[in-house]
């Protein structure tokens, strides 16, 4: 009879901690749904990617990058906490690739961030069209000041800024814009390694 209750009370606990730990992680085919998920999200950000780049209004572009640069902010997070649940260690390839992502996306918002003033590519006309893409609330980098005056039409009547100096300041945000499209390029492709080695 002893020896009865001394299984019992090895047997019971060890139930109900087995009990226990199925129900905190989820079973694999809902964990491998949930990856699935964010690969087809993170295409979706590719996709995003690709509108940006080939988006022809500046603040439109701005905006869109914005956007995408949140989205993969998100997905990664969401990835990491899918493998965290899983308890699975995040391998080497996607690991690897994920700190490239970061960087690139660290260099796009700084550049993101001096090419976003008013003075440099005018007012945003988007507030005047609600069904517009809105900015997306992003937080960027500070950043040093441009090299170029603060130019606004009321600035240029009043100074007498020379044409040179407005074409100056027009050729720098053709530029920065540039080279953001470049990194999106670069961006994109990182994103594409990680998917192929992270699911």
């Amino acid at each position: 009879m002893k020896k009865l209750l001394y299984l019992s009370a090895i047997w019971v606990p060890l139930i109900m901690l087995f009990s226990l730990s199925c129900q905190q992680q989820p079973s694999s085919s809902e964990s491998q749904a949930d990856m699935t998920d964010i690969k087809n999200e993170m295409q979706e950000v590719t996709a995003l990617i690709d509108e940006s780049i080939n988006e022809e209004s500046v603040h439109v572009f701005i905006s869109k990058t914005d956007q995408a640069l949140n989205e993969l902010d998100n997905h990664i997070d969401e990835y990491l906490s899918e493998m965290d649940d899983a308890n699975e260690k995040v391998a080497k390839e996607p690991r690897n690739s994920i700190i490239k992502i970061k960087q690139k996306v660290a260099g796009i918002d700084f550049r993101l961030a001096l090419l976003d003033d008013e003075d440099l590519i005018g007012e945003s006309p988007l507030e005047a069209y609600p069904g517009q893409t809105q900015a997306a609330d992003r937080i960027r980098p500070p950043v040093y000041h441009y090299p170029y005056p603060n130019i606004t039409p009321a600035t240029r009547q009043s100074m007498d800024v020379d044409d040179t100096t407005v074409e100056d300041i027009e050729a720098y945000a053709k530029e920065m814009h540039k080279e953001i499209v470049n990194d999106l390029k670069e961006l994109k492709t990182e994103i594409d390694e990680f998917i192929a080695v992270g699911f």
